[in-house]
């Protein structure tokens, strides 16, 4: 199966990447079902411990800012002057379904807006621009996605595209595009079904996608050839909808966001296993997760007893939800019903560094900004 179809004088990865599909065969998991040892931990409930120091010191409250959401030193104010959309975008945001990632050594964070492609923001999120890449990235929706740094070259993204069942592979440029489609085999035998709703990188040379709105695995590929490996891991009875998948590099585990269920499951690499089940507050239908350092944001669609999605911020070394973003209810971003995705933002230096949570919305959509302060510290 042909992967993808770029120009002669592309990159030489994407060239390789290029190539036919290869065929998988005699795979532990190659049909999808996990074995005896590979059932899931029972699932613990992340406690509410309030913490009072953050490993970046809230920037002085604005004057005349009354509006603060978020418990104790983790408490935000909105910035609403942020990325503001570009004019031939806005018609697209309404119906925004999308995802967020950051170039943080250029200082560029990227927007997928379904029907349009790329967003980008610079100067410090004042500035955007819709990025004129491959046609191909305009005609879906760029659902979930991860971006992998590289030494003295542009960033690799790896994005899923929900719409036209595809996994994109570019760089920041994203005008030469590898292109990975349905997987052959094992569940997806009879070629149907697939629909991935997130990507991330993981070990050198590998990226995983997860089948959220389709049949449900996660599963892994290689870069250089773009080709699945012919494994696959979870299906409905890990999760109904395992709608975000994110690499620890620290502990070299998967964090899977089963949102229906509302938890993060943490899958061993190593032994292909599940270590641990991280409960929510029942009904927080979770999307994704983002980690900087101990800490994890988890936007969600709904909170408790159906209410506008939160954003968790989770301290991973301590277990514990240690604040609540709450965009709609409490910072007066009105269309933020359901946040679909979050990330981490940090600018400066030193003593001069300031945090902020980028996050976008969905049904309506939008894309917004919130900054850490000090409450007097």
């Amino acid at each position: 199966m042909l992967l993808s179809s770029v120009c002669p004088s592309a990159p030489l990865w994407l060239r390789l990447a290029s190539g036919v599909l290869l065929a998988s065969t005699t795979l532990a998991h190659d049909v999808g079902r996990p074995h005896a040892h590979d059932a899931a931990p029972v699932a613990e409930a992340l406690p509410f411990r309030v913490e009072a120091k953050t490993p970046v010191k809230g920037a002085k409250m604005p004057a005349g800012t009354t509006a603060v959401s978020g418990q104790g030193a983790w408490t935000f104010v909105a910035v609403p002057q942020l990325m503001p959309v570009p004019e031939s975008a806005r018609p697209a945001v309404k119906g925004a379904h999308g995802t967020l990632v950051v170039d943080a050594e250029r200082d560029i964070v990227y927007w997928g807006l379904e029907n349009v492609g790329w967003v980008a923001f610079r100067d410090r999120l004042t500035r955007s621009e819709v990025i004129a890449g491959d046609p191909r990235l305009t005609k879906g929706n760029l659902h979930g996605a991860d971006l992998l740094p590289r030494k003295g070259q542009l960033p690799l993204v790896v994005a899923a595209d929900n719409v036209e069942g595809h996994v994109y592979l570019s760089d920041t440029r994203f005008t030469t595009v590898a292109t990975l489609g349905i997987p052959s085999g094992g569940p997806y035998a009879d070629g149907k079904g697939f629909a991935p709703t997130d990507a991330a990188f993981t070990r050198a040379g590998e990226i995983y996608a997860t089948d959220g709105y389709g049949k449900a695995y996660f599963m892994p590929a290689t870069t250089d050839p773009l080709a699945y490996t012919g494994a696959f891991y979870g299906g409905k009875t890990a999760s109904q909808t395992p709608h975000g998948i994110t690499y620890d590099r620290r502990s070299k585990s998967l964090l899977i966001s089963a949102r229906p269920e509302a938890q993060v499951r943490r899958w061993s690499l190593a032994n292909e296993e599940w270590l641990a089940v991280h409960g929510l507050p029942p009904g927080s239908t979770v999307c994704d997760v983002d980690l900087w350092g101990d800490y994890a944001l988890a936007p969600c669609l709904n909170g408790p007893n159906n209410s506008p999605g939160p954003i968790y911020i989770i301290n991973l070394k301590k277990k514990a939800i240690v604040s609540t973003i709450k965009p709609k209810e409490e910072l007066g971003f009105t269309a933020a019903q359901h946040i679909h995705d979050a990330c981490w933002y940090v600018t400066g230096k030193g003593s001069r560094r300031e945090l902020y949570v980028l996050f976008t919305n969905w049904n309506p959509g939008g894309v917004g900004a919130v900054k850490l302060v000090s409450l007097g510290r």
